[in-house]
């Protein structure tokens, strides 16, 4: 009776396989709602400032525009933040370093700007305004891929001089026709010290 089952046996494989079988369910799961929050969310996605795979900063959008579908039809918000911002504290990196941006969205986005300021001033409301001449840095994006799908996107820059610690990064969506995906622009703001 070497090759055959006990009833016992048998049923702690089944279980054993309706476990594995549930895990991979619950993974699935989180990985369909991940990307749905991303791509049908109600607020303009969370920008994170990297350095390689460092974290160093994360904002949520400080103004613009969203639209995003709901069971009832579309909703939209517009969000003005009169040029103010909030600004973390600062992250030391090196001039001509490369810095990204993450966006947890996997629609690519249709317009990409990244600007340094070399200041900001007080604003009236009690927040941050830019100030100073500003300089446009050449961004490229990238997606980031999951098995395959793409899930984010990347904004690739380089702080190119010193003394321009201020980044302002702007995104679009444009709304795909037949799509249900949110879209709009979010204005994001991040402070970092880039020394010679």
């Amino acid at each position: 009776m070497r090759g055959t089952l006990t009833k016992p046996r048998l049923l702690a494989l089944l279980a054993s396989l309706a476990l594995a079988v549930a895990l991979l369910f619950a993974a699935l799961a989180v990985f369909a709602a991940e990307a749905h929050a991303g791509s049908f969310d109600n607020r303009p996605p969370k920008g994170v400032l990297m350095r390689h795979d460092e974290v160093l900063q994360s904002s949520y959008a400080a103004g613009g525009s969203w639209v995003w579908k709901t069971p009832n039809g579309w909703s939209s918000v517009i969000s003005d933040n009169f040029g103010e911002y909030e600004f973390s504290k600062q992250d030391e990196v090196p001039a001509g370093g490369r810095l990204h941006v993450r966006f947890d969205k996997p629609e690519r986005p249709h317009f990409v700007a990244v600007n340094a300021f070399p200041r900001v001033k007080d604003s009236q409301f009690g927040g941050k305004m830019f100030a100073g001449q500003k300089r446009r840095l050449k961004s490229i994006l990238k997606p980031v891929k999951r098995d395959g799908e793409i899930v984010k996107w990347d904004v690739f820059f380089r702080t190119n001089e010193p003394d321009r610690d201020y980044l302002k990064v702007t995104l679009g969506w444009k709304k795909e026709p037949g799509s249900h995906a949110s879209y709009g622009q979010g204005l994001y703001g991040f402070h970092v010290e880039t020394r010679a």
